[in-house]
């Protein structure tokens, strides 16, 4: 089964991340088939893209249906668990949920039933998480590496106010893993992007190991200052010769 390699020097967000597998031949339509029959309406493409001369995904989600509702982790769970899609597929995103309701709870200092989740709530973050576990099975991933991720300054602006960059909960789920300094004073690397490394990743190094098979680019919804994006290798693993 092949290994995929995500070289994420220039960051990473969730819905790079889908973008960048639909460049690697996942097909998306199933995705938002299996969302629409358990009550979250999407239309969702990933067309190429051109950034400072370089082709890429760039994922578009619409169909949404207007303003969603605020969910709290129950809501979430519910609507993972009427997707028509692998079990393994459900629990996982299940656990990277729990996992990101857990961060945000002790952020704020609440209890884990009252997070309001402004940013997991919407049509978005559901697409990126259950999007990326259903694409790894899909494509039949078995091994996730990823490369050092780039540590960024300056401050955004949510619900809760204007914060620190990286975000709190983005910090809270980059604890254990390789960064190095940027000059990048935006966000480049998103709480939903943050989860699906803590929860995605095998092991980190520099680079693959082993044959190439495929590659692709996706890049957000802001451009970079540099023609940087999220790079996937999907690679046969072994020594080189």
């Amino acid at each position: 089964m092949p290994h995929l390699f995500m070289d994420c020097r220039f960051g990473i967000g969730g819905d790079m991340f889908l973008a960048a597998l639909a460049g690697l031949g996942l097909d998306l339509e199933p995705l938002a088939w299996a969302l629409g029959n358990a009550g979250v309406e999407v239309e969702l493409a990933a067309p190429v893209v051109r950034v400072r001369g370089l082709a890429g995904r760039r994922l578009n989600i619409g169909g949404a249906g207007g303003a969603q509702p605020l969910r709290h982790l129950d809501d979430i769970l519910a609507i993972v668990e009427r997707l028509a899609l692998p079990e393994i597929v459900r629990t996982k995103s299940a656990a990277a949920f729990r996992t990101l309701a857990e961060v945000e709870a002790r952020m704020h200092g609440i209890g884990l039933q009252d997070v309001h989740f402004h940013e997991v709530g919407a049509v978005d973050t559901l697409v990126d998480v259950c999007g990326a576990f259903w694409g790894l099975d899909d494509l039949g991933v078995s091994h996730v590496v990823c490369s050092p991720l780039p540590w960024f300054s300056g401050t955004v602006d949510c619900a809760h106010g204007r914060l620190p960059l990286p975000a709190p909960a983005a910090l809270e789920l980059l604890k254990g893993k390789p960064v190095f300094p940027t000059d990048f004073e935006m966000e480049i690397i998103t709480p939903t992007g943050a989860l699906l490394v803590d929860q995605l990743v095998d092991a980190f190094a520099k680079g693959p190991q082993g044959t190439i098979l495929d590659t692709a680019t996706s890049y957000g919804t802001h451009d970079l200052p540099e023609s940087g994006g999220l790079r996937l290798v999907l690679f046969k693993p072994g020594k080189a010769d």
